[in-house]
C-alpha cells in the first residue's frame, strides 16, 4: 500500500512512545524461564448484561470449570457496575414510575424475562440454569407491573464468588461497539478498565473511527494500565481492511483467531483471510520500523452450548491483572484454538519452538514471514450485494509474496534462523494427520507472535 508522507508521519509520531517502551524486537522464552508460567484466558465474551444468552454466573463458572485462568466479561458498551438500570442490549421495556419506585434502593441491571426464545432475550431456560447450578435463592427475581425482573450480578460480586489466588482471575473491561455510515462495524475491546464511554458514530471510514476511539480511550484512561484490542476484522463481511492497522500503528493487538462472521458468510475467492491480514500489516510495519502487530485468540462467545473458538496463552510471573496486561503488551503470549506450545524461544536471530503433545499423532511446524523485496502493491475490488450473505464492500488484495511459507518441519520440535532478507518470522503448529484440508477456519492450531532481529 502506498501511503502519503502525511499518513506515514502521523503513524510514526503516534507510535514513538510505544517503540521506546517495547523496543523493535519482541522476545519470548521457554515456560520455565524467569519463574514465569503460562495462563490460559479469554478476553472477549458476552452474557445477559448485553447479548449473551447465559446468566453472568453461568458464564464465568463455565470458564473456571474448563481450566481457564483469567477472563474478561466484555459486554457491549457496558460495565457490570452496581448502578440501577433496566435497559440492556436487546431489552428496553416501558418502565413506568410505579416500576421504578418498586426498585428504590436496589442496584445492578434488572432485566425483564421474555417468552421469546430469541437472541438477546432473557428466558426462563437461562434463569433455571443458574438456579440449578447455584440454588434457587442465588437468583433474585421480582414481579412488578406485570413483568418478571431478574437481577444480574455485578462484576465485583462475580469476582468475589469466582476469583481464586493464582488459579482464576476476572479482569474488568468492555467491548466498544462502533460503526461507520455504510453500516460497517468496527469493534474494539478495552481491557482492564471499569469506565465506559459512548461509542463514536457517523464516520465515513473505519480508519478514522478506530484512531479516534483509541485516542479517546487514552484520554479517559490516562495513567491506567489497560489493553486495547481491534476485534474480528472479518465480521460481518470484510468490514475493515488491513489498511486500518497499517495506518493505526498505535494499535498493537488484534484478534487473529475469532473469525467472527455472519451466519450466512461465504468466503470471497479473492478476499483476504485473517492470517494474510496479519502478515500484510506486519510486512508494512517491519519495513517502516514500526511495532509489529500482535495476535490473540478469543471466542467472542454468546452461546455456551458449543465449543469455544479460540483463546490466548499468556506467560506471566503471577496471575494478576497488571502482570497479564504487561505480558500481552510485551508479546509474551500465543494464540490457540486447540494446540499448545511447550517452548517458544527467540534469541534475536533464531526462533525455536516445541509442541506440547497432549494427544498422539503427527504434527507439523510451519514458519511464515515476508521477504524485504516483497511487492507492497494494494489493489481493491468491490463485492456484489447478495441479501444477507454479502453486503457491498471494498476489499483490499495484496501480493502472494506476503506471508510466505519460509520452512516447515514434520515433527514436534523445530527452528528457523532469520535470513538477511527476512522482515520477520512467526511459527504455526498444526496436526499433520488431519483428514480435512487446513484452511483459515481449521482446528486445531496455535500461532506464536512475529519476531524480527
Amino acid at each position: 500500500m502506498q501511503l502519503t508522507r502525511r499518513d506515514f508521519l502521523r503513524a510514526s509520531l503516534a507510535t514513538a512512545g510505544s517503540l521506546v517502551a517495547t523496543g523493535a524486537t519482541l522476545r519470548s522464552f521457554g515456560q520455565e524461564s524467569g519463574g514465569k508460567r503460562w495462563f490460559k484466558g479469554n478476553l472477549h465474551m458476552h452474557n445477559q448484561w448485553s447479548d449473551g444468552n447465559a446468566m453472568p454466573e453461568i458464564q464465568i463458572d463455565w470458564y473456571k470449570s474448563h481450566g481457564y485462568n483469567f477472563v474478561c466479561p466484555s459486554d457491549h458498551n457496558t460495565f457490570q457496575a452496581p448502578d440501577l438500570r433496566f435497559k440492556s442490549f436487546g431489552s428496553n421495556p416501558k418502565i413506568t414510575p410505579e416500576i421504578s419506585k418498586a426498585f428504590d434502593g436496589e442496584t445492578s441491571l434488572w432485566k425483564p424475562m421474555s417468552c421469546e426464545a430469541v437472541p438477546n432475550k432473557l428466558t426462563e431456560e437461562f434463569v433455571k440454569q443458574a438456579q440449578e447450578r447455584f440454588g434457587d435463592e442465588s437468583v433474585e427475581i421480582r414481579e412488578v407491573g406485570g413483568l418478571t425482573f431478574v437481577r444480574m450480578r455485578t462484576f465485583d460480586e462475580l469476582a468475589t464468588q469466582f476469583d481464586e489466588s493464582e488459579q482464576f482471575l476476572m479482569i474488568p473491561g468492555f467491548e466498544q461497539t462502533g460503526g461507520v455510515l455504510d453500516k460497517r462495524a468496527v469493534h474494539m475491546n478495552f481491557i482492564g478498565v471499569r469506565k465506559t464511554f459512548p461509542y463514536l458514530k457517523n464516520y465515513e471510514d473505519p480508519i478514522a473511527l478506530m484512531s479516534d476511539t483509541y485516542d479517546k480511550g487514552a484520554e479517559i484512561y490516562e495513567g491506567q494500565n489497560y489493553l486495547f484490542t481491534a476485534d474480528h476484522p472479518l465480521w460481518r463481511f470484510y468490514d475493515w481492511n488491513p489498511s486500518a492497522l497499517i495506518q493505526n500503528t498505535k494499535v498493537r493487538v488484534f484478534e487473529l483467531s475469532n473469525n467472527g462472521i455472519h451466519r450466512d458468510f461465504k468466503q470471497h475467492p479473492d478476499g483476504w483471510k485473517p492470517e494474510q491480514f496479519w502478515d500484510v500489516v506486519n510486512a508494512w510495519r517491519a519495513t517502516h520500523d514500526q511495532p509489529l502487530l500482535l495476535a490473540m485468540g478469543s471466542d467472542d462467545r454468546h452461546d455456551y452450548s458449543g465449543e469455544p473458538k479460540a483463546w490466548t496463552m499468556v506467560r506471566a510471573a503471577s496471575l494478576e491483572q497488571d502482570a497479564l496486561i504487561n505480558a500481552i503488551h510485551d508479546g509474551d503470549m500465543y494464540c490457540s484454538n486447540g494446540l499448545d506450545f511447550a517452548e517458544i524461544n527467540f534469541d534475536g536471530k533464531t526462533l525455536e519452538v516445541k509442541v506440547d503433545v497432549k494427544e498422539e499423532g503427527e504434527y507439523r511446524i510451519e514458519f511464515y514471514g515476508t521477504k524485504k523485496d516483497y511487492d507492497p502493491t494494494c489493489k481493491t475490488f468491490e463485492t456484489e450485494e447478495v441479501a444477507t450473505v454479502s453486503p457491498k464492500r471494498i476489499v483490499e488484495t495484496y501480493s502472494d509474496q506476503i506471508g510466505v511459507l519460509l520452512d516447515k518441519v514434520e515433527g514436534t520440535e523445530g527452528s528457523y534462523t532469520l535470513k538477511g532478507d527476512d522482515l520477520y518470522v512467526r511459527a504455526k503448529i498444526v496436526r499433520a494427520d488431519e483428514k480435512e484440508p487446513l484452511d483459515w477456519r481449521s482446528k486445531p492450531a496455535a500461532w506464536t507472535q512475529p519476531y524480527r532481529g
